[in-house]
């Protein structure tokens, strides 16, 4: 079972200071000059702006642009325990063919129409069948939807059940309007049942403004997001200390020069890791698995903890999910085997056949963090004779260029746990996942990725799941971890109800920025 995380919030001396300036906004067109106490104040936050607005087919890491708009048929809570959402009730039959839930009434898409069991057919059957869908693997259990009656559902399962709660608390459970399901313009101008509509996006900003009929108003403690993009770090931590913005994502490593601006600064787990995805099929070395050992030991992850942009929150890890989390291998990371070594990690690629090494390219994003840790990679590759060049890429071109297999090595982050450990195993480990380019045939995957699903019961998971991991890791990892990543926040001292999530899904309803 996995242990109860807890929210880690760092209030900074600089707290007590009493005289800090705030500026008024100015993150693309917000009002100037500060909220009346008695009225809602927009939320503005510095991040990176979404490629697209469509659910089905949004990027990972991009799920905090679409939950103002959107909402799930389950919801989770900040530790990743399984919640209501457009569904009041859900169970499973006892054969674990059929999957059943209760509609929440009351709740109309922004363009009036009610939300019905017919109107959740219509957005999940779209989900699995669209062209490019990157959620139809997750639905591929889903034999049939059917529409019992206006406010109950069945989805008739064709396989092992054990994911599929988690999965509708994610992208794939966002229910779409049944108005405009089919329109060709959807990701730039969603409908959703979310507490938010859109007011513009551009490639700068995306601006949401507080809809009147949204079927809980009362839990939105903000008139509005705007969320700004600011790419470099270092200008999205000045924007905030200006005034410029409320909350930003931030580096572990400028927490402490949060201390004297007067800003707070909020870290938390989450089951997100920094690592590196190989690419067989552009280079052939990496089919290997003595060489993919070989670079698993040859990085020194406690000196990347201690000496780049991920200092402070980077906890050194060789496998995806972090300590406490019930998929988490305990002992894995001290096992001799496995540890820091550079000698062991020269004489497997002398094993393989590459006494002189190799040379390969190795991409990332255009965050300053990332950029200092290729070179720290590139310079720890040297070491045994591997010959790195770095390509630094803007971040939604790397994406797709990941997603579609067009990298030799990507350097990035990547969500183990949502919408639930199973979608994270099955792509990267299993012979027909999408991010598993060389159909590598980790031994006993197959079969283990099939028992783990059985049970929904977290217990009964964890020995199959573990024991993937194990041999995947053992054997030699076609996507390498460096370090489970402690979320780094950065925000207003004025900022109220705002608290960092293990699977890192935000509701921005309940933040009331000042």
């Amino acid at each position: 079972m996995r242990s109860r995380p807890t929210t880690v919030r760092r209030v900074l001396a600089a707290l007590a200071i009493t005289s800090v300036l705030v500026l008024p906004a100015c993150g693309g067109g917000s009002s100037a000059g500060p909220a009346a106490a008695t009225e809602k104040a927009e939320l503005r936050f510095g991040g990176t702006v979404a490629s697209t607005l469509d659910p089905h087919l949004s990027g990972t890491y991009q799920q905090s642009f679409l939950t103002p708009l959107y909402e799930s048929l389950l919801t989770r809570d900040a530790d990743g325990e399984l919640q209501p959402g457009l569904a009041t009730e859900w169970t499973l039959s006892p054969d674990g063919r059929a999957f059943d839930l209760t509609l929440r009434t009351g709740v109309t898409f922004h363009d009036g129409a009610p939300l019905t069991a017919e109107a959740v057919k219509k957005s999940l059957e779209r989900a699995k069948t669209l062209p490019k869908s990157v959620v139809a693997p997750q639905l591929a259990v889903v034999d049939s939807i059917e529409a019992l009656d206006d406010t109950h559902v069945r989805l008739h399962l064709s396989g092992p059940p054990g994911a599929i709660a988690n999965v509708l608390a994610g992208e794939a459970g966002m229910i779409i309007s049944p108005n405009a399901v089919d329109r060709p313009d959807l990701a730039t101008n969603p409908v959703g049942t979310g507490a938010y509509t859109l007011v513009s996006k551009t490639d700068s900003e995306v601006v949401y403004k507080a809809w009147d009929g949204y079927w809980a108003k009362d839990a939105v403690r903000n008139s509005g997001i705007r969320y700004v993009q600011q790419q470099d770090s270092s200008a999205r931590f000045r924007a905030l200390a200006s005034g410029q913005l409320d909350i930003i994502g931030m580096d572990g490593s400028q927490v402490a020069e949060a201390e004297s601006a007067g800003v707070v600064a909020v870290q938390g787990p989450s089951t997100n890791f920094i690592g590196l995805l190989l690419n067989p099929v552009a280079v052939p070395e990496f089919a290997d698995p003595k060489v993919r050992q070989a670079l698993l030991r040859v990085i020194d992850r406690q000196s990347i903890a201690d000496n780049s942009g991920f200092t402070g929150a980077c906890t050194p890890s060789v496998q995806p999910f972090p300590k406490g989390y019930w998929a988490h291998v305990d002992g894995l990371e001290a096992d001799p085997a496995l540890t820091h070594d550079v000698a062991a990690a020269k004489q497997l690629l002398t094993e393989a056949g590459l006494p002189n090494g190799f040379s390969f390219e190795l991409s990332t994003i255009a965050f300053p963090a990332f950029g200092s840790l290729a070179q720290i990679l590139q310079a720890q590759f040297a070491q045994i004779g591997v010959q790195v060049k770095i390509n630094v890429m803007d971040t939604n071109a790397y994406l797709v260029a990941r997603g579609q297999g067009n990298l030799q090595a990507g350097l990035g982050q990547f969500a183990a746990g949502r919408p639930d450990p199973s979608v994270f195993l099955q792509m990267f480990y299993t012979p027909t996942g999408t991010m598993n380019y060389g159909k590598i045939e980790f031994p006993g995957v197959s079969e283990l990725y099939t028992e783990s699903l059985t049970s929904t019961s977290t217990e009964e998971r964890a020995g199959p799941t573990r024991k993937l991991i194990e041999n995947v890791t053992r054997t030699g990892p076609n996507v390498v971890p460096i370090c489970s990543l402690q979320q780094t926040f950065g925000m207003q001292p004025s900022v109220k109800g705002f608290e960092t999530t293990l699977l890192q899904e935000y509701d921005w309803r309940g933040i009331s920025p000042r």
